[in-house]
Order: C-alpha cells, then sequence, then structure tokens
C-alpha cells in the first residue's frame, strides 16, 4: 500500500524550502541589497570624484556604508534622513542630484542636524530607512512629510513670523495677510479673540487627518491637502460646511494652509526659542490695542461687507444689517451699539465681542464704535430727519395685527427667526430705546429692505399705528410671550386668536 502521508511530507517539504528561501532573500534584501546602501554607495562614487583637496580626501576615507541617525531626545526624536541625504551640510554637493544635494540656503548655518534633526522642521517618520515609509503619506502616522513649500509653516515652533525676513517665509507671509483680510476672525477665534460660529483655530496645525472628514478628499490622505482643498471649496470637502467660500487663488489657498499649519503650540524647551519667540509670548499676554478700523476690517467684514449696504446672506438665508449706514447712525446711541457689540445677538450668527467673548478689549470696542459711527463712504447723509415726538399710548392688539401683516414676513412672527434683523431678541429689547424703534418705523432704514411707514407721499402708518406697534413689540421682550408665540406658531394658532 502507499503511504498515505507521503504527499503531505512533500508539500511541508516544498513549503518549508520556499519559506527559508525567502526568508534568505529577505535578510540579503535588508543587509545588503537595502536602499539606504543603494543611495550611500552612489554617494561613494560622488565623494571618490569630490576628493581633490586634502579636505576631500579626509572626508572619503572616515565615510562608512553604515546607518545614521540623529537622535535628539530633549526633542523626542530619532532622525535617520542623514542615511540618505548624506551630503545636507557639505557645500560641494550643491550640482549633485538628490538626495544628495546639500540643504538650500543657509538654515544648517543655525540649525545643526544634530542638534535640531529633520522632522521638527520637515514632519515625516524620521525613523524610516525607505523614502515611501520616511514621506508616510500611506502609513498610518501622524505627520506625514510636508511638501517644501510648506515647511517654512514650522519655522513659528521657535520664531516670531514677523520678525523674521519676509523673502524666508513668503507664504505664511501671504497667509497672515489673508486671514486678516478675508476677515476670518469673524468666526474662528485665534488667540482667544474671535466669531464663535466656527472651531478655533489656536492648535489647527497639531490636527491629524484621523480627525478631519477624508470622504470628499482626493488623495493624498494628509491634514495639509484638507487644509488647502477647503480652502477652495469647503463645501466640497466637508458638506453643509456653514463656512462660506474664501474665493482664493491656488496661491492663496497654499499661503492659508501654510498659515493654518504654523497654529500648533508645540512644546519644545525654551533653549530652541529664539529672542523673538520669547518677546512673542510676552505680546499675547499684554496685547497692543487694535485701531477702530483694523477691529472692523478683521473681526465685522466678512459678515457686514463695509457696513454701507444690507446685504443677503445665501449662506443662512437672512439680511446682514448696514451697520455703518447712514439711517442707523442717525438713530442709534452709543449705548446701542455697545450693548449689540458686547453682548451679540443669541441666537443669530451675530457673536459677543465682549473681553470674555470675543476677546476685543475695552479700548477696541470703543475705536470700532467711532469707527461705526463716522459712516461709509457712500451710505448717505448721516443727519436723522425731523420728527415730532410720540406720546400716544398704544394697544399691542392692534399693534400684533399690525405687525402680522407688515413686519413678521422679514423679521419673523414673533419678532425672531425671520430674515430680518431679530426684534424679539433680548440684547435687541434692551439696548433699544422707545425712540431708536419709532424713528425705524417712521424713517426706515437707507440701502435696505426696510421701508419708511411714514412717507411723505404715502404713509402706511398713523402715529396711532406706531405706537400700537411699539407697545407689541416691546411684549416680544417678554418670556412668556416668546413661549406662547413660539407654542401658537407650531400649532398654526394665532396668538390670542382662534384657528
Amino acid at each position: 500500500m502507499k503511504d498515505p502521508s507521503r504527499i503531505y511530507r512533500w508539500l511541508l517539504l516544498v513549503a518549508s524550502v520556499v519559506t527559508i528561501a525567502y526568508l534568505v532573500g529577505a535578510a540579503v534584501r535588508e543587509n545588503y541589497l537595502a536602499q539606504w546602501r543603494t543611495v550611500q554607495n552612489d554617494y561613494l562614487n560622488i565623494l571618490r570624484e569630490k576628493a581633490t583637496d586634502d579636505r576631500g580626501r579626509e572626508l572619503l576615507a572616515k565615510f562608512r556604508v553604515e546607518m545614521k541617525q540623529a537622535s535628539i531626545p530633549v526633542l523626542g526624536t530619532v532622525d535617520r534622513c542623514v542615511t540618505c541625504h548624506n551630503g545636507v551640510d557639505d557645500p560641494r554637493m550643491t550640482d549633485v542630484p538628490q538626495p544628495h544635494r546639500t540643504h538650500p540656503g543657509h538654515i544648517l548655518d543655525k540649525h545643526p542636524v544634530d542638534r535640531f534633526g529633520c522632522t521638527v522642521c520637515h514632519h515625516g517618520q524620521g525613523a524610516a530607512m525607505t523614502f515611501n515609509e520616511a514621506k508616510a503619506e500611506d502609513v498610518f502616522w501622524d505627520y506625514p512629510l510636508l511638501p517644501p513649500e510648506l515647511t517654512e509653516s514650522t519655522c513659528v515652533t521657535c520664531h516670531d513670523a514677523e520678525k523674521l525676513p519676509p523673502d524666508q517665509i513668503p507664504l505664511l507671509v501671504t497667509g497672515m495677510k489673508l486671514y486678516q483680510e478675508k476677515s476670518c476672525g469673524s468666526c474662528h477665534k485665534l488667540g482667544g479673540r474671535g466669531g464663535a460660529l466656527g472651531p478655533a483655530l489656536d492648535n489647527e496645525g497639531a490636527k491629524t487627518k484621523h480627525q478631519l472628514i477624508m470622504t470628499n478628499l482626493k488623495p493624498p490622505h494628509t491634514a495639509w491637502n484638507w487644509q488647502n482643498a477647503h480652502f477652495r471649496d469647503p463645501g466640497r470637502v466637508v458638506p453643509d460646511s456653514l463656512m462660506r467660500n474664501p474665493t482664493v487663488t491656488r496661491r492663496e489657498a497654499l499661503a492659508l494652509t501654510a498659515y493654518m499649519l504654523s497654529q500648533w503650540k508645540r512644546d519644545v524647551p525654551e533653549s530652541y526659542l529664539a529672542p523673538d519667540k520669547i518677546e512673542q509670548k510676552y505680546r499675547a499676554l499684554h496685547p497692543t490695542p487694535l485701531t477702530g478700523e483694523q477691529v472692523y476690517r478683521q473681526y465685522c467684514t466678512a459678515c457686514h461687507g463695509n457696513g454701507a449696504y444690507t446685504r443677503w446672506d445665501k449662506k443662512f438665508n437672512r439680511f446682514i444689517p448696514a451697520i455703518r449706514g447712514a439711517s442707523l447712525i442717525a438713530t442709534a446711541t452709543r449705548e446701542y451699539f455697545q450693548s449689540n457689540i458686547e453682548q451679540g445677538r443669541p441666537s443669530t450668527q451675530m457673536p459677543a465681542w465682549g473681553p470674555h467673548a470675543g476677546g476685543l478689549l475695552p479700548e477696541e470696542i470703543t475705536g470700532v464704535i467711532e469707527y461705526l459711527r463716522s459712516g461709509a463712504a457712500g451710505s448717505g447723509a448721516a443727519s436723522a430727519p425731523t420728527m415730532t415726538a410720540l406720546t400716544l399710548h398704544g394697544d399691542s392688539n392692534n399693534g400684533l395685527c399690525l405687525f402680522l401683516r407688515n413686519c413678521a414676513g422679514c423679521h419673523g412672527m414673533n419678532g425672531r427667526g425671520g430674515m430680518a434683523p431679530e426684534i424679539g431678541n433680548p440684547v435687541f429689547q434692551r439696548s433699544a430705546s422707545d425712540e431708536f424703534i419709532v424713528r425705524t418705523i417712521r424713517n426706515g432704514r437707507i440701502a435696505t429692505a426696510m421701508p419708511a411707514f411714514q412717507r411723505n407721499d404715502a404713509p402706511a402708518f398713523s402715529d396711532q399705528d406706531i405706537a400700537d406697534v411699539l407697545a407689541y413689540v416691546r411684549t416680544l421682550g417678554e418670556p412668556k410671550v416668546q413661549k406662547a408665540m413660539a407654542q401658537n406658531t407650531t400649532s398654526g394658532t394665532p396668538p390670542g386668536g382662534k384657528p
């Protein structure tokens, strides 16, 4: 009889031989045919060609084909980049191909590799021994290698960007300017200052791809590529994003990406910090107040534009008030502006900008109020039309009927939730005087959708009508009325009426 186990013994023998062959091949490849060995042998040939003087021959004699690394315990890094980038600090290697070429510029004069390493600036997987693993875009690594043009974003780890030569960090400088010009602070906080509609950006550069939505992003799936694509089209990268499209060029999107990557509160020893970085930390604790115009441009223009005209916001389907328009300036008091700026408009896109909310200093709030009251060019005369004082007693029930017929379409059923400013908002109710409301109803708002209800040619409201509407508007600030209005709006029953 044939031995039935014979075939299995042969299969085991063949599998064992194949396994041993693979192990031997892997050992040979790892120890004799590794990529870094090939690179170093190529570099050795270049050294032989360059060894034309005593110094060159000395370097050639000392060179060994072996794994090299820069170990910096204080930075918590081990970088083996120099295993392949052997000529990174050799000035003779300016005309050779990568990875043998010397580092561009004179960065290494003050940032030697043995003290700073490589990944502190370039990111990437420093302990890797192949380029793909060092680049780390397709492996599970938090901070893949940055493109060369974005490495300047890491300079702010140890330096103040405002004190570095602009030609050394052109993208970063452009990104800083765009952040202010695009009024990104209207929605985002940075350094404790800014709006609350979007996330704070203080440590945005520390985010990894695992914290970002990569579903709609084309490879590479990296944080820097996400930032770049997000600035180009926020809604495509993050569906239903509340962020307006900043309408930037490719170069500007890359600049904003560099600025976002620079927002990383990385903990490095103080001995690595440049003196200007220490001064920057001091200035952050003792900020110099901005002028009113600077505050407006950095924190208001994204929504209000130049403030001369009412704007229709497609993103939120509502009108943005002309806060520098002639009619508002002629009607509103300084206290009205201050209350609305410091406290914002709760449940709307207008955040609070007081010191403990938006981070504006008291003198900055005073400055921006003066800037608002100075008016915008082209907004018309800021002088208030003359009018007689309103002394009539209002009937809120009749005011309700007039409000629903003439006002609710824009301001909402209960003075909230419409496309126009929320007059039922508690901040408005506290800050707007009766005279302010009456003037607005009578004269309307120039360059806005708010009409005048007592025009000379066709008055829509009598003085009694205005008194009645005023009486009803004042009830909108009462909590019980707010609750009743909300319930009636849901059920479809008019307040105080029948279905």
